[in-house]
């Protein structure tokens, strides 16, 4: 199949990082387009691809063009791009949202003749050209009708992802999935740095020894369910050591709540789980 140059519309954490990967994979990137001047052109340059002044002249390069933007902004973006465009035939876009299905790119396909689709990549990006390192292995969402359906998928063959059906799928569920995924380990990893620190470790030694736990805990469900990866005091019914957790706490209530419930959604998983952690 013959690969279809590159739109990327959104040079910020995941459009910048498929765009790198896309590049690498042997695509031309053909236009960048987004809000910032600054990031379009820097992106653009290293890309070998021009900076586009609008997101319509973006499509009119462009065989496929990805709108990697806000969820609130892509139905807006949308429609603006439509009322400009006068036809894109045999061309396509495909935003990047996990949340939303095709229905927000409608106008462009009403408007512009273009086959829409969604591609979403289950996946999380930092800043920077390190992120590219997180493209290979990466699964994605494809909802679309074909021919852009196959195009799509080859598409995340060649960055060396994984494919799978998002048409049927309960998106809000799903995306809640992923958030807690991507997301809220992130966020009890700063809750349990910013307590070991309380609890007298220097900030380093807090960081990177908590850090280098969850990575242990990361690399545990790679070979087994969460049921069976799962340690701690919760898992082994210790309640002795919850309670002195939970006392500790005492001096910041939302956290102690939150302790609680995750401690004891810990023992619904993990009912029969005594070996210790």
């Amino acid at each position: 199949m013959q690969k279809p140059t590159i739109g990327i519309i959104g040079p910020g954490r995941a459009g910048s990082a498929l765009g790198r990967a896309l590049h690498s994979a042997g695509y031309t990137i053909a236009a960048v387009g987004g809000r910032n001047p600054d990031n379009v052109r820097k992106l653009a340059s290293e890309l070998g691809a021009r900076a586009c002044q609008t997101p319509a002249t973006t499509i009119d390069i462009s065989d496929l063009t990805i709108l990697a933007v806000p969820d609130d902004v892509i139905l807006p973006l949308a429609t603006d791009m439509a009322d400009a465009l006068c036809s894109a035939a045999g061309k396509a876009a495909v935003h990047l949202s996990g949340a939303q299905d095709r229905q927000p790119l409608k106008a462009l396909a009403q408007q512009g003749s273009l086959r829409i689709g969604v591609f979403h990549p289950l996946q999380t990006f930092r800043r920077g050209p390190e992120a590219v390192a997180n493209v290979t292995g990466t699964y994605f969402g494809i909802d679309a009708d074909p021919p852009l359906r196959a195009q799509l998928m080859h598409l995340a063959s060649d960055l060396g992802g994984h494919t799978f059906d998002l048409s049927g799928v309960d998106l809000a569920l799903y995306h809640a999935a992923a958030v807690f995924a991507a997301n809220y380990p992130t966020l009890l990893l700063a809750e349990a740095i910013e307590l070991a620190r309380r609890s007298g470790l220097d900030e380093k030694t807090a960081q990177d020894g908590m850090t280098t736990l969850l990575a242990g805990a990361v690399n545990n469900l790679k070979n087994l369910p969460p049921a069976e990866a799962i340690t701690g005091p919760a898992a082994r019914g210790d309640e002795g050591t919850m309670q002195r957790h939970l006392d500790a706490l005492k001096n910041d209530p939302e956290l102690q709540r939150l302790y609680q419930l995750l401690a004891n959604r810990t023992k619904h998983l993990a009912p029969n789980n005594k070996e210790a952690a």
